[in-house]
């Protein structure tokens, strides 16, 4: 695969500006690449994205490139970077997107909460769906079902819903296990529950996993890779499944999955 024109999406935290976004522009020339900056919600036509900046540039990023189903590649300019597939050091690595690259798909979750019956808010997440408490809330009360049949009921601070690539973020913070991104299957993660025995728990990718909540109006939200989704009423269901899309990375390097985590999370 090969590219003819980028889309850049540089990071708007103030730490990606003209000085590190210039080398890249002058790359891409070089190798006879187009470009454009996103801008104001516009990406126009590209062949695929880069983002430049750390790992939440990279997750506004993605919902572009699996929105136009294009590839994706994230430069670190941030402090972590674990989803990033190249150093800002190693811009020159950028010369296979014109002699050729591989991609990699990464799994998906759709999540829609229905309200009385009705769809009421959707979204898709590259790495974790969230059901919370707000933060003045009292703790949130939720049911968990897998394919109709109760799981477990929680009352915790949240609920954390991780695909493989998320299960190295948040989930993995609150205890939660590392999946190998080659695995398609997804984890649930309590966050701070009020039981001895509750634990993360790894379902298959055809499940259709639900959460009741059982809190009162306005106690709960729902985050979708860490941006709010809407607020929840008693009695919301919010159901998570495998997408149907993938999100593919383009992968310019060796795939060292365990010793890319050893080395960012040490």
């Amino acid at each position: 695969m090969t590219a003819e024109k980028i889309l850049l999406f540089p990071s708007t935290k103030g730490n990606v500006g003209e000085k590190e976004i210039k080398p890249i522009e002058d790359m891409l020339d070089k190798l006879g690449i187009a470009h454009t900056r996103y801008e104001n919600g516009d990406g126009g036509e590209f062949d695929a994205v880069i983002a430049l900046g750390g790992d939440g540039t990279m997750l506004n990023a993605c919902r572009i490139a699996f929105r136009k189903n294009k590839p994706i590649i994230c430069i670190n300019f941030g402090t972590l970077g674990y989803m990033s597939g190249l150093e800002n050091s190693e811009i020159e690595m950028l010369s296979a997107l014109k002699s050729g690259f591989i991609t990699e798909k990464r799994m998906l979750l759709d999540i829609k909460v229905i309200r009385n019956g009705k769809l009421t808010a959707e979204s898709t997440s590259l790495n974790e769906a969230v059901v919370a408490r707000q933060t003045d809330g009292d703790i949130a009360s939720v049911a968990l079902l897998c394919d109709g049949a109760d799981v477990c009921d929680y009352r915790a601070d949240g609920l954390i819903f991780a695909t493989p690539t998320g299960s190295s973020a948040y989930a993995m913070s609150a205890g939660g296990p590392i999946i190998d991104t080659k695995l398609d299957a997804f984890c649930v993660c309590p966050i701070a529950p009020h039981a001895l025995g509750a634990r993360a728990m790894v379902f298959s990718p055809n499940s259709c996993l639900e959460v009741v909540n059982n809190s009162a109006d306005g106690n709960n939200i729902l985050l979708s890779d860490g941006r709010s989704v809407c607020g929840l009423k008693k009695g919301d269901r919010v159901l998570v499944t495998k997408s149907e899309r993938t999100l593919e990375l383009i992968k310019l390097k060796k795939d060292a999955f365990y010793e890319t985590l050893y080395n960012k999370m040490s």
